[in-house]
């Protein structure tokens, strides 16, 4: 299983940024075999509109441009930080079964967001 958590990547075009973590999926109460990312939203400069979760749908992309499904979920769990180091919330979570055909040198998330029949890709890095 992947012992380091290092994945991240982002996705900006003047309407929307969409990023992407890759998480400890023990701590989200998931097996060790899942992978779970967690997602963020931000509107583009002119759009008034907040993007949501329900508004995308996450695939997992690998080198081969092979697409697995994924399930979305809000994160729903208060966060708090004992200290004073900013606390990141994200606004929900991409989740699927670890699948060994899974090539992690070019892992990608590819969206679909309905609101403008855009897709991207996020490319993620190490």
């Amino acid at each position: 299983m992947l012992k380091n958590y290092g994945y991240d990547g982002a996705y900006r075009d003047g309407n929307i940024s969409v990023s992407v973590l890759l998480e400890n999926p023990l701590e989200y109460g998931f097996e060790a075999s899942t992978l779970v990312f967690s997602v963020m939203f931000k509107a583009g400069n002119n759009e008034a509109a907040v993007p949501r979760l329900e508004d995308f749908t996450f695939s997992i992309m690998d080198e081969a441009n092979r697409l697995y499904n994924t399930q979305s979920r809000p994160y729903l769990k208060e966060i708090t930080s004992e200290d004073d180091e900013p606390v990141r919330k994200p606004d929900g979570l991409i989740i699927t079964d670890f699948n060994y055909d899974f090539l992690f040198q070019d892992l990608r998330i590819a969206f679909f967001y309905r609101p403008y029949g855009k897709t991207g890709i996020i490319e993620l890095k190490h």
